[in-house]
């Protein structure tokens, strides 16, 4: 999820929300252990409940923060690519989990270090020193006791005491970086050869019994779901809209209402920004040395040295390795703290700001002035928008009276006569089918499989019609003649087969091939093409003429030393042996110059990657299990892990897996 907010808005946006205790606190956390008796809990982590009300809470705040920051860029479409719920659940049973070991290591927050905490944030401060009046005043302004409060601040003190000392404790060496930057930069080439598993499909015989035995074993999977065939009235917005009149009065009406909310475009910069890391519980000495090298950074980034380059060299942020390039943002997209910049000229470096965990300093790089377009220009636009409006609001009137029609006794055949819309007939679709003619509308898929067999459906809005639907006819849910299935099952069957038997005819030829250590030469002993990759970069995300091979995500290993894989690598239709061919050196002078980055990158992702580790070794040591009833039917236990799914547990050749079992393979 947050990769993908990135994308859009920036990795810095999320570090400055996150970075503030009062803003995760308020925004994410309010309330969310104070839940009523009785409702079903959403998880269980070792028996400890995550309650619905308790996770309700907790996505309407989540929520509630991304609409506030994106202000009205975020869509339904945006929201779906989010999975803000099951991201939202992640989070809290990850936050159980390293808030248990916190406190089980005895890094505990005591009630002095929270008042310490608590009394330096800003917003709870008057004339720089904690005011007890402003710090009740903003929690009752967002609903929340300083019981709550203070118990969630503990937590969250806990946890990142604990991240604090893990991060602290990872270390990387100048060898490390230097064989870091040695393995990524370094180009191989690999020689070849592939096996075509559709090639031994002619090979495969299949018994009768097989079949039998197949069909049998798979009933439920072979089971076709409940299908139907709907009859409808659509009602397409721009058919209602092309006799609409609009008059100039509405037209100036509509600029006028509209002119700062949808055709003023605001002043937007252009930003870098670099962020210096505060480690939590830092001393005296700690948040000095912290401040030096953001004063530092000021101060060479306003004697004329480049920005990006300092960003690089001291930017805790992901960011930095782009230089610390934020894009162009507007006033309602930066957090508060950062109001100042557009108080600032084009090249303009700010003072340090400091929030609790971070230090920033930013550089406005450019500016573009605010512009609201003239009702001129948007004559013609106001003009389609207030004839679809119109022509939306006359499709959704008559839609209703034929409905009313419909239920008094009228068919649908004889609605569309008296209002001049034809009556549409889908083909048999099942639930989570997409039609053609339909699109993505889950209102019209939902409301089809709710209805009975004379129920007419509610007016249904589409992004370009609203529809009236009525069941024409129903499949049950039926398990089909074997006769039906067979050339399925067969297929299926025949690639499965001929799937195991190249790949043991590989695995066969890759003993050899570590014995002989000569490719070429097994190649030819065994009338297969040789072919060469090209050169590539060890860590490129696919192989020259393969392709992408996930076992391979971290990097290609082999070398002169360790020339051939140790086993054989499956793709789509093909299985592949690989030998190391050759090698080109990285550039070890551009290293000396970038050294220091690199380290600073290095150790980021290093850093990263260990609390992953530590977090999924929690994870592994828990039974965690989620009852996703009023939202996503799925259970997982980390210890011991059994997975519901039927497809996880059948044996192997004994399920059908359309469209056959390649799809096994990647």
């Amino acid at each position: 999820m947050l990769d993908f907010l990135r994308k859009r808005k920036r990795s810095w946006i999320i570090t400055f929300l996150l970075g503030l205790i009062i803003v995760v606190f308020i925004a994410f956390y309010g309330g969310s252990k104070y839940q009523s008796q009785g409702a079903p809990d959403v998880a269980e982590i070792d028996g400890d409940a995550i309650s619905q009300r308790e996770f309700a809470l907790q996505y309407q705040k989540t929520l509630e923060r991304y609409r506030e920051l994106l202000k009205g860029s975020l869509t339904p479409e945006m929201l779906k690519s989010l999975n803000l719920k099951s991201a939202v659940l992640e989070e809290m049973i990850k936050n159980r989990l390293v808030l248990r070991e916190a406190q089980a290591l005895g890094l505990a927050t005591s009630d002095d270090e929270l008042m310490n905490a608590i009394g330096q944030v800003r917003e709870f401060q008057v004339a720089g020193r904690f005011n007890k009046e402003r710090y009740l005043q903003l929690l009752r302004a967002n609903r929340l006791t300083p019981a709550e409060f203070e118990e969630e601040q503990r937590d969250q003190l806990t946890i990142q005491r604990l991240y604090g000392v893990i991060l602290d404790s990872t270390r990387i060496t100048d060898a490390e970086v230097r064989e870091r930057y040695r393995f990524e930069q370094e180009k191989i080439n690999l020689q070849y050869v592939r096996l075509q598993v559709s090639d031994a499909v002619p090979e495969v015989k299949l018994s009768e019994d097989d079949i039998k035995q197949f069909y049998d074993r798979n009933k439920e999977v072979l089971k076709e779901p409940l299908k139907l065939q709907v009859e409808y009235l659509s009602y397409p917005f721009d058919r209602f809209a092309a006799g609409a009149q609009v008059s100039e009065k509405e037209i100036e009406d509509y600029y006028q209402a509209n002119r700062d909310s949808k055709f003023r475009k605001p002043k937007e910069f252009k930003l870098r920004y670099i962020s210096i890391r505060v480690p939590p519980g830092a001393d005296a000495k700690q948040l000095e040395d912290a401040r030096t090298r953001a004063n530092r950074v000021v101060a060479d980034a306003r004697a004329g040295k480049d920005f990006a380059q300092l960003a690089k060299q001291y930017s805790d942020d992901p960011s930095a390795a782009k230089g610390g390039d934020l894009g162009w943002s507007t006033q309602g997209q930066l957090p508060p703290q950062l109001a100042k910049v557009f108080g600032m000229a084009k090249g303009e470096v700010s003072d340090v700001i400091e929030t609790t965990g971070r230090l920033q300093v930013v550089k406005v790089e450019d500016s573009r002035e605010e512009k609201t377009a003239t009702l001129k220009e948007l004559t013609p636009e106001i003009t389609r928008s207030l004839k679809t409006e119109k022509g939306k609001r006359e499709a959704a009137k008559v839609a209703d009276r034929d409905r009313e029609g419909v239920l008094a006794g009228a068919d649908l055949a004889k609605a569309a006569q008296g209002s001049g819309v034809a009556v549409n007939l889908t083909p048999w679709f099942s639930n989570g089918q997409v039609l053609p003619e339909i699109g993505q509308n889950q209102e019209f898929y939902k409301s089809a499989f709710a209805l009975g067999p004379k129920d007419v459906s509610p007016v249904v809005e589409g992004n370009s019609a609203y529809y009236l639907l009525k069941i024409k006819e129903r499949k049950e849910p039926a398990v089909p003649p074997l006769e039906t299935v067979r050339p399925n099952i067969e297929k299926g069957l025949k690639e499965s087969k001929a799937y195991e038997i190249v790949v043991q005819k590989a695995n066969g030829l890759l003993d050899q091939l570590k014995k002989e250590k000569d490719l070429a030469k097994l190649a030819a002993q065994n009338g297969l093409k040789l072919e060469e990759t090209g050169w590539f970069l060890r860590t490129a995300p696919q192989l020259p003429k393969i392709g992408e091979l996930p076992e391979l995500r971290s990097g290609v290993t082999l070398s002169a030393e360790k020339p051939i894989a140790d086993k054989v690598f499956t793709q789509k239709d093909f299985v592949y042996l690989l030998a190391f061919k050759g090698n080109q050196g990285a550039d070890m002078e551009r290293f000396e110059s970038e050294k220091e980055a690199l380290a600073k990158q290095a150790l980021a992702e290093t850093r990263q990657q260990v609390l992953q580790k530590f977090i999924e070794g929690l994870k592994s040591k828990a039974k965690i299990q989620i009852h996703a009833g009023h939202w996503n039917r799925t259970e997982r236990q980390s210890k011991g892990t059994k997975h519901r799914a039927d497809r996880f547990g059948a044996p192997r050749g004994d399920r059908l897996e359309p469209p056959g079992p390649l799809s096994r393979r990647h």
